[in-house]
């Protein structure tokens, strides 16, 4: 059943998924930085927040992918450009933006199992994480939106929000601690912990089927089907989803008053298909539509909508709240 709030604060607190995420206070004090006077976008603050050093996993993979969207420009082919589109919106609109978040980070709507890991393996194919961290990171976010303790605030500065924040160096036991406390419902589902932990394999996996596609099965040109499909294809779904985080907290228009300094912006709702009406979405953070008026278009709940016509989608939220 749906529940209308004419008060966006109301919704926020009373929405049952945000119950399982509002950290106690002593959580939040535990994470702050052991000098809290030190300003937030300062070189000190951004030097705590690597106490273990730089994920050089992460800051390879990323550099490897960005590298192969320039050379992709070089060996352009027809083929290649419409793996690139098609993989674009089977990883960051069915695999992001409705398998990861509005999902399984804010239950907007269900589905049976059989959709439930295939929109999974379409959001692991976009290589922005395993289900499991991802959910517990976009929690953890709605919780301590652009307060200390939000993974990527950009009062921490436009570029930690953007990028930086996935570089610091995290043990494997407070991955395993983040993923137990804000994500336990996805964490204590074996199928996604197989996901887990099978994430680097997948993605390795993924690469390696794009080249023997495009070698064999497109008339040799494999590196071209590599570049455009894996490596442009994530760089351009990497820099979308980060706009939200980044851009969509810095400029922009506000349809309601929130405790953060969400925004709507309608080109990230272009990139991120409907995720750039950041706004509206931290407004009322369980609906499935992120549009609230009629200009703003929101490719995922189209998506969605077909679903629900379907009969494959069921318990959908999408009750606009009243003006």
């Amino acid at each position: 059943m749906n529940t209308t709030y004419t008060d966006p604060a109301d919704a926020i607190a009373h929405d049952p998924m945000n119950e399982p995420v509002v950290p106690p206070a002593d959580l939040v004090a535990s994470e702050l930085p052991a000098d809290s006077n030190i300003p937030l976008n300062s070189w000190q603050s951004v030097r705590s927040r690597f106490p273990h050093g730089i994920n050089w996993v992460v800051a390879g993979w990323l550099a490897v992918m960005h590298a192969g969207a320039v050379a992709a420009l070089f060996y352009f082919t027809w083929a290649g450009f419409f793996t690139f589109l098609a993989l674009h919106f089977v990883t960051a609109c069915l695999g992001v933006t409705l398998g990861y978040h509005r999902l399984f980070s804010h239950g907007s709507f269900k589905v049976v199992p059989p959709l439930k890991y295939f929109f999974a393996m379409c959001g692991m194919l976009s290589a922005e994480g395993s289900p499991a961290f991802w959910v517990a990171t976009h929690r953890k976010h709605h919780a301590l939106s652009d307060q200390e303790g939000d993974p990527h605030s950009p009062l921490h500065g436009f570029w930690w929000s953007h990028l930086l924040w996935l570089q610091p160096k995290k043990t494997n036991e407070e991955v395993t601690a983040m993923l137990k406390r804000w994500a336990p419902d996805i964490w204590k589902d074996p199928g996604h912990r197989i996901m887990h932990y099978l994430y680097p394999v997948i993605l390795v996996g993924s690469g390696v089927a794009l080249y023997l596609a495009g070698e064999y099965l497109m008339g040799g040109i494999g590196l071209s089907v590599l570049l455009w499909g894996l490596c442009m294809r994530m760089t351009v779904v990497y820099h979308g989803t980060w706009c939200v985080n980044s851009a969509t907290h810095v400029w922009g228009y506000r349809n309601y008053k929130t405790r953060d300094q969400s925004r709507n912006l309608w080109w990230v709702a272009l990139l991120a298909y409907g995720e750039g009406w950041h706004n509206n979405h931290h407004a009322y953070q369980r609906l499935a539509i992120h549009g609230h008026r009629w200009w703003e278009l929101d490719i995922t709940y189209r998506v969605i909508w077909l679903l629900k016509k379907l009969h494959l989608a069921s318990g959908v939220q999408d009750q606009l709240p009243t003006r």
